[in-house]
């Protein structure tokens, strides 16, 4: 079992970002908030169990992936609200994809993924 003690900086930075996203997952509704809560409880106990699952096809490939859910509607929070959450939701999975790949990730979404996502949030689409 990893403490934050034996955790690298990589280690504590994804597990910060997942916690993060769990949580605003939750707060607009995303039915796969608590998919993603329970990698952050996992990851102590299995941090490569976890990278390897958030490196899958449905975090960064199509249409279904967590990753297109980033271009999701608004489900009804003021218009200001869902643009800092979206933005956010973006960041967060940068995050995630820069340190996967940090770790020698090999999803090949990934990177078009950040490419798109640095873009969108530098033009504030």
């Amino acid at each position: 079992m990893a403490t934050t003690e034996t955790m690298t900086a990589l280690d504590v930075r994804l597990l910060s970002s997942l916690g993060h996203l769990a949580e605003l997952l939750a707060r607009i509704g995303h039915p796969r908030a608590a998919e993603v809560a329970d990698q952050v409880a996992l990851f102590p106990e299995a941090p490569e169990r976890v990278r390897h699952r958030l490196d899958a096809n449905d975090w960064w490939a199509g249409a279904g992936s967590l990753a297109a859910e980033t271009m999701a509607d608004n489900p009804g929070l003021p218009e200001t609200a869902w643009r800092r959450e979206v933005r956010a939701f973006r960041e967060l999975m940068i995050e995630i994809g820069e340190n996967l790949q940090a770790e020698g990730s090999a999803n090949p979404g990934i990177s078009s993924w950040l490419l798109a996502f640095n873009n969108w949030n530098a033009s504030e689409v």
